[in-house]
């Protein structure tokens, strides 16, 4: 069975949940292949333009495309067990997709053992004191729906002034949100980002105060044609098990496990940017006037494996 994968920011990322997939269930075989949603499906779309199944099963960020394929009939519905614990207004009520886990971006993410926690910008605001200048790493919000709309987000709140502004620091813009964490790791004078995660174990994510950022739900969907359809409904119900939710560290998509839940913070939302990802006539028009401040994204796929 092929699964396609994304927000997984390296290659190797997703290792550890087909890892545990294999080791639960051995005798199953599962290839996955990762890529930017973006890419991934463009070639699922040209293959149900040919009639052709180029996947089993697909986990992306592209959230709207989850929409087109229910009304065009070409997902499988299937409600795996759990499935009533999964929070209602993020998943199709057919089962035809379902969120798997929670990201967001925005908080700020630092070395702690470099820079203390006093000195940690509060909000967008403050990332424009001139103590900055020079030490920022971002990823190009053209290049990135989730980044875009985080940008959305700060600029709705502070004006375009803010990028103005923001350009002013000697930002380094850079492709893929995996990136701005390896550069911090090797680049001893950019310290600070927040369009990534931490990149070791010692790094720190520290979200605004009370700025609103950006959240989402990972969504998974199989594709009605697959030749391996309990295959993928297995995977599928691992997903949103409880022994998988458990294991990712962030809130988890259903309402009886963890400590917390993903509605706890005020400040962020895990609905709206699917909202915005279905209206692509206003993801294009934000993408455009921020690629005219900032310039075309520049570099190698994020993927490609890169010394920086």
């Amino acid at each position: 069975m092929l699964v396609l994968t994304t927000d997984f920011t390296e290659r190797k990322q997703a290792d550890p949940l087909f890892d545990a997939f294999a080791a639960k269930f051995p005798r199953v075989k599962v290839n996955h292949t990762i890529d930017l949603s973006k890419y991934l499906d463009g070639r699922i779309n040209l293959g149900l333009s040919q009639n052709q199944l180029y996947a089993d099963m697909a986990i992306l960020q592209t959230l709207q495309n989850f929409d087109t394929w229910e009304e065009e009939g070409v997902l499988l519905n299937y409600k795996p067990p759990s499935f009533d614990m999964i929070w209602p207004c993020l998943t199709s009520v057919n089962g035809a997709y379902l969120p798997v886990f929670a990201a967001s971006f925005g908080s700020f993410v630092f070395n702690s053992s470099a820079i203390p926690l006093v000195d940690i910008p509060r909000s967008y605001g403050d990332i424009l004191d001139p103590k900055w200048k020079g030490k920022i790493v971002l990823t190009y919000p053209n290049d990135d729906d989730a980044v875009l709309y985080l940008f959305k987000l700060i600029i709705q709140q502070y004006g375009w002034q803010w990028i103005d502004q923001l350009l002013a620091q000697d930002v380094h813009w850079v492709r893929g949100t995996a990136t701005p964490g390896e550069i911090m790791l090797r680049n001893k004078s950019r310290t600070i980002s927040f369009t990534t995660h931490p990149p070791a174990a010692d790094w720190v994510s520290v979200p605004p105060t009370s700025d609103r950022y950006m959240s989402w739900t990972q969504i998974s969907a199989i594709f009605k044609d697959t030749k391996l359809p309990e295959t993928a409904k297995l995977l599928q119900a691992y997903l949103i098990s409880e022994e998988y939710q458990l294991t990712k560290g962030t809130s988890s998509i259903r309402r009886d496990v963890g400590a917390t839940t993903i509605w706890d913070v005020e400040n962020t939302d895990y609905i709206t940017f699917h909202q915005f990802m279905e209206r692509r006539d206003m993801v294009e028009q934000w993408r455009f006037m921020l690629e005219d401040r900032i310039g075309t994204a520049q570099g190698l796929s994020p993927l490609i494996d890169t010394v920086f």
